[in-house]
């Protein structure tokens, strides 16, 4: 499998590894991430000698710290119909994990973060660092979510808290909710796991392919799947109608920094 600048893929026995490589934008996305994350996925999912994938981050600052703003201040303002081609990129390349056959397990430090939330929280298991802070910051910049994946996730009023109040959790906390699965140090995050994925590579893998496949299809018959393509039209409209906001934000990034423009959105939304 090819590598790119900001995506990295390894083998270690039966454990594809895909890592995010941009550590000085705290792996924030870009449009080439994005692109090819999905595509990662794909591939490691269609190898036989692969039983499990692992999906980390380069860097003890974030596992993601979402979509990059620097690099949506280029952004032209877009009518309807091509948001909305945009924003269903984004949703098949989370929706890639969902449907990958075999078992996914976040490997998460630091920030995660909006489009890093909506990445771990699609894969099969999280293991997070003690450090490690979830948010859906969105509210905040008058955005929704692209992928409502929270209240499929965590209880009904936490899911309200954290999307409500763009408030940020703590891995000790999403553990106590039944989302997080472990919480070790950073330091043996890498190992743990790595260990929790070797016991996942041994089991038969036809059998848990299946069983993943029972356990998916029990959620997308509750209407998960409609749900989410429901949360993106929505997430389409709201772009569309921040629209002159946005236009002044960038002007202000152009003109006075990004710091400047954040307050001013801030001012804005009071």
């Amino acid at each position: 499998m090819s590598q790119t600048d900001v995506l990295l893929y390894e083998k270690t026995g039966k454990i594809g590894r895909v890592i995010i490589n941009r550590p000085k934008a705290r792996n924030a996305f870009n449009q080439e991430l994005v692109e090819n994350l999905g595509e990662f996925i794909k591939l490691a999912d269609q190898d036989p000698d692969t039983n499990v994938i692992v999906i980390s981050a380069v860097g003890d600052k974030a596992f993601s710290a979402g979509f990059d703003i620097k690099e949506s201040i280029g952004e032209p303002i877009v009518d309807v119909i091509p948001r909305r081609e945009n924003t269903a990129m984004e949703l098949n390349t989370w929706r890639e994990v969902w449907k990958c056959k075999k078992p996914v397990i976040a490997s998460v430090q630091g920030f995660c973060i909006g489009g890093g939330l909506h990445l771990a929280f699609m894969c099969d298991l999280i293991i997070a660092a003690e450090d490690a802070r979830f948010g859906e910051p969105e509210v905040a910049f008058s955005y929704v979510p692209d992928i409502l994946i929270e209240p499929w996730k965590l209880p009904m009023n936490k899911a309200r808290q954290l999307l409500y109040l763009g408030e940020y959790l703590t891995a000790e906390e999403l553990r106590e909710c039944g989302v997080v699965n472990k919480v070790v140090p950073f330091e043996k995050l890498e190992e743990e796991t790595m260990k929790i994925a070797g016991r996942l590579a041994e089991m038969p893998s036809d059998t848990m392919m299946m069983l993943k496949y029972q356990v998916n299809k029990t959620y997308e018959i509750q209407g998960m799947v409609n749900a989410m393509d429901f949360a993106a039209e929505i997430f389409s409209l709201c772009r569309i109608n921040q629209a002159q906001t946005q236009k002044e934000f960038n002007e202000i990034v152009n003109s006075q920094g990004l710091k400047a423009a954040l307050d001013w959105k801030n001012n804005h939304n009071s």
